[in-house]
């Protein structure tokens, strides 16, 4: 991980880096969008050209100029497609260009988004993918996104001079401190600022988090969302139950259970200090987007910016112990089901000095594992009331 102390990011970019700066144009976006509809047959470097130049006034392809191609093949050899092969996500030679078997095209956040799935404007998409380009402002949001609002900016640079770092964040240098605020208050907040996924208040020195339709949890852990899972829980072969400590790595895979979801998300989280500002973004970003969800919990200012930020949420209030686990001093925090698909249920452990608990859980994927088929049984009744679309879902919940 590079190091978010340092004033240049470290010596070497991590390979996720090139993948974001490629990404951060709309034209390498229509590139890898062509040839992801092509795959695996390579494109011709004519008709990539063509394509460039159509939108740059509307026409179509057929009504595109002789020297408008011209031009558009002058700027994809010497700009568009270098920067691509650098970044190792295509092969070319002469005359054709063709995707590579990067792990890039197996992440469905970014195919989405080259393929056109996404209703986010291209101004947005260039602005958060140049934002994230860097892994320091990756850190910056993963750490914002596990606050329940907005924090000081001296302690965002505690924590991100702790961050991926064996030490407490009381024990970072000074100078550390003070590098890491000189750089958030010049260069990186700015730029998570003017991407819309940060708040920050350099009158009040404080910053939340905001976030994007687009931003995928594990993005901001510098990883892919094929090897996410394998970078929480150390699995060699992620196809049973995997297990994680820290509540840091329990709240990650949640947030990225919601941005997953397609078209059903049950939430529930027991204590009042569960639902982050990632959690209630995503929440409310699935709901946008069309995915049914259905949260549980007890806080009534949650409840309150729920109804505010995402009527078509349904609400109802965790009552009983029913999910309380058999073992002593343990009880269930979290639980959190996507498409009836993927499971995490959370439990609380210890309460540290901050009254934050801290948490482990267990997590299940595929509609036959055993921890989903579990949890869906247990839920029966609920789910068929949820399914059902009943307008008493809330009453009809008492869990």
């Amino acid at each position: 991980m590079v190091d978010p102390t340092s004033e240049d990011g470290g010596a070497d970019r991590a390979p996720i880096d090139d993948v974001f700066a490629c990404v951060a144009s709309e034209d390498r976006r229509r590139i890898l969008g062509l040839l992801s509809e092509r795959a695996p047959e390579p494109v011709t470097c004519e008709e990539l050209a063509t394509a460039l130049a159509a939108p740059s006034d509307g026409r179509s392809p057929e009504e595109v100029t002789g020297e408008q191609r011209r031009q558009a093949l002058v700027t994809l050899r010497h700009a568009h497609l270098p920067k691509l092969a650098a970044a190792n996500l295509v092969e070319r030679d002469d005359e054709t260009v063709a995707l590579t078997d990067h792990p890039a095209f197996r992440d469905p956040g970014l195919l989405e988004v080259l393929q056109g799935e996404t209703t986010a404007d291209p101004e947005s998409l260039d602005a958060l993918f140049r934002a994230i380009t860097d892994g320091r402002r990756r850190a910056v949001l993963d750490v914002l996104s596990h606050q329940f609002g907005p924090i000081r900016l001296e302690t965002l640079a505690r924590e991100i001079g702790a961050y991926g770092r064996d030490v407490n964040e009381s024990d970072v240098a000074t100078e550390d401190v003070e590098r890491v605020l000189g750089r958030l208050h010049h260069v990186d907040l700015p730029r998570l600022s003017d991407a819309g996924v940060v708040t920050y208040d350099a009158d009040e020195q404080t910053v939340a988090y905001d976030g994007h339709p687009q931003l995928r949890v594990p993005w901001m852990h510098s990883v892919l969302q094929p090897e996410f899972r394998q970078s929480l829980t150390g699995e060699a072969d992620p196809s049973g139950i995997g297990d994680m400590e820290g509540r840091e790595n329990v709240v990650s895979f949640g947030q990225s259970l919601c941005d997953r979801a397609d078209e059903e998300l049950f939430c529930m989280f027991t204590d009042t200090q569960l639902l982050e500002a990632g959690c209630l973004t995503r929440i409310r970003d699935a709901s946008r987007r069309g995915v049914d969800v259905y949260l549980g919990t007890r806080d009534p200012v949650i409840r309150e910016y729920v109804r505010e930020n995402a009527p078509e949420v349904v609400l109802w209030e965790p009552n009983t112990d029913w999910l309380n686990l058999p073992v002593a001093g343990d009880r269930v925090g979290r639980l959190l089901v996507a498409d009836r698909e993927a499971v995490m249920l959370g439990t609380l452990l210890e309460e540290r000095t901050d009254g934050v608990h801290e948490e482990q859980a267990i997590v299940g994927e595929g509609e036959h594992n055993t921890l989903v088929t579990m949890i869906c049984q247990l839920l029966g009744p609920h789910l068929e009331a949820i399914e059902e679309g009943a307008e008493d879902v809330e009453a009809r919940l008492p869990l």
